[in-house]
């Protein structure tokens, strides 16, 4: 396996933990509630920044399969 297609294939798993994690909240996550479930936090210079998971829940929602209703993120209708 390339680096790429580990890169995608470690996508392609993070987007479909943040989505069984947000179908398991019916009352919907905020995004803190996300990166502290999944154990995926981010450290830039010392400062949590959460890039990552910024980016996974972004694509998700831009794909259509996660939206977002005030400061919380439930499945797509």
């Amino acid at each position: 396996m390339t680096a790429e297609e580990k890169a995608h294939e470690g996508l392609r798993l993070l987007k479909q933990a943040t989505l069984e994690v947000v179908a398991l909240h019916p009352e919907g996550l905020r995004h803190a509630d996300i990166v502290k479930l999944l154990d995926i936090p981010s450290d830039y210079q010392g400062k949590q920044k959460n890039y990552l998971s910024w980016s996974v829940v972004g694509l998700l929602i831009n794909a259509g399969l996660l939206r977002r209703e005030g400061m919380r993120y439930f499945p797509a209708k």
